[in-house]
C-alpha cells in the first residue's frame, strides 16, 4: 500500500511539494539517522499544516513550479516518498474519528440541503462540515486557521458512531476517481462530483491528509501549461478535478449522523487570531 501511495505522491504537485519540504528539513536535522525517523517525528497536525501550505502554493502561488522538474526516480526522492507514505498509512494519521468539530453557529441542527456549485467544483453547497481531531487533541480547522472567532467564539463537538456512517473515504487517487466515475458531472473534458447523486448513496465524504495530497491531477497525465500563473487551472483539469480546495482534512456530511450529540466547546482562540 505505501509503495503505491508513494508513487502517487511523486506524481502530484502537492505530493512533490511535501517531499521537497521534508527533504529540506531532514537535511537541517542530522540528529535523525534516517528519513523514516524524521518523518515519524513530525506530528499529524504539523504535517496537515504543511499540506495546507503546499495546497495554497499549488492553487494560488507559483512555488509548485520549483518541483515541476523534480527527479522522481532519484533514490532520495523515492526513499522520502516511501517514508511519508508509511506515516500517512499509520494509525495515527487516521482522521475518521469521533468526536469531530463543527465551526460556526448552529441555531438549529437541520438536515443538509446538498447542491452542486457552478462552475462545478470539488466543494459543494449545503453540507454540514466537521473537522477531525489530531492525536494531540487539536482539530484541523482550529489548528490551521479555518476557524473565524469573529463569527463564532465557539466550536461544536459532534459525537457519532463512525461504524454506523456510510462514508466515502478519500485517501488515494483511486478513491476519488471511483467516486467521480460513479457520480459524474462532466464539465468540458473533466469529471467533477455530482453531489446530489453522491448524497443519494453516501452519508458523508471524508478527505484525509493522504487524500489531499493524492486525489489531484497526475502530472504524468496532465502536463502543466506554462501560461497558467498559478496551479489552479491545472487542479481543475485532466480526467478528474482534484480536491485541493478542501484545504485540510474534513468531513462533508450529506445527511446528519444518526443519534449524534452536539456540545458547545471553547476554541481557545482569541478574536483577531485565527491561526
Amino acid at each position: 500500500m505505501s509503495t503505491n501511495l508513494a508513487a502517487e505522491l511523486r506524481d502530484t504537485f502537492p505530493g512533490r511539494l511535501l517531499i521537497d519540504w521534508y527533504l529540506d528539513w531532514h537535511a537541517r536535522h542530522p540528529e535523525y539517522a534516517n528519513v523514516l525517523d524524521y518523518t515519524e517525528s513530525v506530528t499529524t497536525g504539523d504535517m496537515a499544516g504543511r499540506v495546507r501550505s503546499t495546497l495554497s502554493s499549488y492553487l494560488w502561488g507559483d512555488g509548485f513550479k520549483d518541483v515541476l522538474d523534480m527527479d522522481t526516480d532519484s533514490s532520495e526522492v523515492v526513499e522520502m516518498s516511501e517514508a511519508i507514505a508509511t506515516v500517512l498509512t499509520s494509525p495515527r494519521c487516521r482522521t475518521w474519528n469521533s468526536p469531530q468539530y463543527h465551526h460556526g453557529r448552529i441555531p438549529t441542527l437541520r438536515a443538509p440541503l446538498i447542491a452542486n456549485r457552478f462552475p462545478p467544483s470539488s466543494l459543494l453547497n449545503g453540507a454540514f462540515w466537521t473537522a477531525p481531531v489530531f492525536e494531540n487533541g487539536d482539530d484541523a480547522w482550529a489548528l490551521h486557521g479555518e476557524h473565524n472567532p469573529r463569527r463564532s467564539p465557539n466550536r461544536y463537538e459532534v459525537h457519532f458512531d463512525p461504524d454506523a456512517v456510510r462514508v466515502a473515504h478519500i485517501d488515494t487517487a483511486g478513491d476519488w476517481s471511483d467516486l467521480l466515475d460513479a457520480h459524474p458531472m462532466r464539465y468540458g473534458d473533466t469529471l467533477f462530483p455530482d453531489w446530489p447523486s453522491i448524497a443519494a448513496r453516501w452519508d458523508a465524504v471524508h478527505v484525509s491528509v493522504s487524500g489531499l495530497l493524492c486525489a489531484q491531477p497526475r502530472i504524468s497525465e496532465v502536463p502543466y501549461e506554462s501560461g497558467d500563473p498559478s496551479g489552479y487551472t491545472h487542479s481543475q483539469s485532466g480526467p478528474y478535478a482534484g480536491v485541493a480546495e478542501w484545504t485540510v482534512p474534513s468531513t462533508a456530511w450529506l445527511r446528519l449522523p444518526a443519534e449524534c450529540t452536539v456540545r458547545v466547546a471553547e476554541t481557545g482562540l482569541e478574536v483577531g487570531r485565527s491561526g
